[in-house]
């Protein structure tokens, strides 16, 4: 595979992909040749492959992703279908994660937010590094993709995270269920290969078939209608974030346009400085 954005190593039945852009936080792009085709792609070709039992996907550096990239605006722009096409694209790249045969352990080892986080709800198992953060940080400027998180940690969590805009350390994470485990920094690589390990020393066929009838539970229970409804919805209010405001009258996206990248993020973040959460 020509990979531009993503590492792909495989051994002793286990395919890692690495998201390599450590400078830039690792920022998910969609579409052809973007980070997040390149992951799928990594994925499926781990699927196809006899000598993988099992994927991992981490980031390089400090983040696993600070989310989508807006360094060129908004990657939809300002119309509905333009959003509609877009998530339908995203939609799909995660359904075919969903979708795989072999499992997928997420090694999130720093920052998680928006785009990245709604990929990684469509891994099988989450694991945070001890200085992991995670959140719907789109919804601070009027933004979505919420759909998949209550299947994770329940509405009341859910709707927490996404009228809020609260970011959520690593042992808030595992409170409510969004990772199965904290793992101390010095400990992360080797605690992640050996929980790779243990699941592609399974029975394969019965590691195969489990997951399908797990994920067979979720669609029973809503995951396929979710799937198949957000991008409508997520389009119309990504396309009418461009005019959203904030408490205080600012405009988070119009700033983006006429003043830059940290007008934008002061807008953004302003309210949100200090964490509701303690302890």
């Amino acid at each position: 595979m020509d990979l531009e954005h993503v590492l792909y190593d495989v051994r002793d039945g286990v395919a890692t992909v690495t998201l390599n852009e450590p400078e830039r936080l690792n920022p998910i792009s969609h579409g052809p040749r973007s980070m997040q085709r390149e992951i799928v792609e990594c994925l499926v070709a781990g699927d196809d492959d006899p000598a993988v039992r099992c994927n991992v996907v981490t980031g390089a550096g400090r983040a696993f992703s600070a989310g989508g990239t807006m360094s060129d605006g908004l990657p939809g722009g300002e119309a509905v279908l333009g959003w509609h096409d877009l998530l339908e694209v995203d939609a799909r790249d995660n359904a075919r994660i969903f979708e795989l045969r072999k499992p997928v352990i997420g090694a999130i080892n720093g920052l998680c937010y928006g785009a990245a986080l709604i990929m990684a709800l469509h891994f099988d198992l989450l694991v945070a590094r001890e200085d992991a953060r995670f959140g719907l940080i789109e919804t601070r400027f009027g933004g979505s993709g919420v759909e998949m998180l209550p299947f994770w940690v329940g509405p009341q969590w859910a709707k927490f995270l996404a009228l809020t805009g609260e970011i959520v350390d690593a042992r808030k994470a595992k409170e409510i269920g969004l990772v199965v485990e904290v793992v101390a920094s010095d400990e992360f690589a080797e605690r992640i290969a050996d929980l790779a390990r243990r699941v592609a020393a399974m029975p394969n066929d019965a590691v195969v078939l489990n997951r399908r009838v797990i994920n067979g539970w979720l669609k029973l229970h809503g995951w396929a209608a979710q799937a198949h409804y957000a991008p409508a919805v997520n389009a119309i209010t990504s396309a009418v974030s461009v005019t959203a405001e904030m408490g205080d009258g600012r405009r988070p996206l119009e700033l983006l346009r006429s003043e830059g990248w940290e007008a934008f993020k002061d807008a953004r973040d302003a309210p949100f400085r200090e964490p509701w959460l303690r302890g």
